[in-house]
């Protein structure tokens, strides 16, 4: 009995991370009706993991399941996403200016590793790169206070603001500013400077935000 529940279990976990990345990717846009059944065929597998899957991926915010009528990737509207980046600058400007004292040897080269990929990609142009780097940075910053519920909820509030991340890199000069950025914060982290750095994410995490509500309303994007 017990090794079938843990089989279960690891299909339905191997059908959420599917899913999920298929949602963030956007292969399932704003909107899709996930169908257990279509999806169970799509992915070789019964329906009841998928069950399991769609009740993480709403856990998680990234699906509504609206009684009578189905699952459907989450559509935000301009309120909920100046929302979700304002919950987002909060939690990693409070994540970066407590880390007085949890910056060590370690931490330190991990963070000079960071700067080095930014300047990489940043220099070879390759956007995809430059954007997976800079979701590995963030989410560093907030595991580096060793706070289990503060990572827990950025967790669940960065899964929902990659639905429409992308829409922040929208120009050379937005992904410019977003470098500058990023070398600045690492750089004051390495110095001590967590206020300055702190003041460096929220003003960058608010940048993206503006980005993406004028994409939403459908604003000309220049800079």
């Amino acid at each position: 009995m017990p090794t079938k529940k843990i089989k279960v279990n690891t299909i339905s976990q191997q059908a959420y991370s599917i899913l999920k990345k298929a949602i963030l990717d956007g292969d399932y846009g704003p909107g899709y009706w996930l169908q257990e059944k279509e999806l169970a065929k799509e992915l070789g597998v019964s329906r009841s993991p998928i069950r399991e899957a769609l009740k993480q991926l709403s856990a998680d915010g990234l699906v509504d399941d609206i009684p009578n009528k189905g699952t459907f990737v989450k559509e935000f509207s301009t309120k909920e996403i100046i929302e979700v980046y304002e919950v987002r600058e909060m939690l990693e400007r409070y994540a970066i200016e407590h880390l007085d004292g949890k910056i060590g040897k370690e931490q330190e080269e991990k963070l000079k590793a960071y700067r080095e990929e930014f300047i990489k990609y940043h220099g070879e142009g390759d956007v995809d790169k430059y954007i997976d780097a800079d979701s590995r940075f963030h989410r560093y910053l907030v595991e580096c206070t060793d706070n289990s519920v503060l990572f827990e909820v950025y967790r669940k509030v960065r899964n929902i603001n990659k639905l429409f991340r992308i829409i922040s890199w929208s120009t050379q000069k937005r992904i410019d500013r977003f470098q500058d950025d990023h070398l600045k914060m690492i750089d004051c982290i390495i110095k001590g400077d967590f206020k300055t750095a702190g003041k460096i994410s929220a003003s960058h995490i608010s940048l993206a935000k503006d980005t993406a509500v004028r994409h939403l309303e459908h604003e000309e994007i220049k800079d």
